[in-house]
């Protein structure tokens, strides 16, 4: 039987248009400017889960050839399928622009029908059991969801 071995949240530095712009409206001294969900299965599989500006929710391989940080979801396999099945039904959703906005203002109301990268990581882990702060996840930066103390260093660093 399939079953999901490893949950990542993977944070990259310096990727994409609105790259400087997150920097900058987060007030972040860390690099990451995006980030994104991985699942990897017993059977070898990967995938990566994300929401890009100009596609929205989307999933694919694991992107290659960009400089990431890891971070570890400790998730019980009951969780693990629960965030993987939660992240599939949200692709195809529309990326949130106007979400980006709620950096600084912290008052967007949650629209489940579009999203922006670490609104959608905080979001699937906090509907799992695994909030990452106290703010609600439309408030987290991509530089706040790697620095959660809720995830942990792959085991080998």
């Amino acid at each position: 039987m399939k079953y999901i071995t490893k949950v990542e949240v993977r944070g990259y530095k310096g990727v994409g248009a609105g790259s400087g712009f997150i920097k900058w409206f987060t007030f972040s001294l860390n690099e990451v400017t995006h980030v994104s969900i991985v699942f990897y299965f017993s059977d070898g599989q990967v995938v990566e889960i994300e929401a890009i500006q100009g596609k929205g929710v989307i999933i694919h391989r694991p992107t290659v050839g960009k400089e990431f940080i890891v971070r570890v979801a400790d998730l019980s396999e009951q969780q693990s399928w629960e965030a993987y099945q939660l992240a599939q039904s949200l692709i195809g959703s529309d990326y949130d622009w106007k979400g980006i906005w709620g950096f600084v203002r912290r008052k967007k109301k949650h629209d489940e029908f579009k999203w922006f990268c670490s609104e959608l990581v905080a979001y699937i882990l906090w509907r799992v059991g695994l909030p990452l702060s106290r703010r609600k996840p439309f408030q987290e930066t991509p530089a706040t969801v790697t620095d959660s103390l809720v995830l942990s260093l792959p085991k080998d660093c």
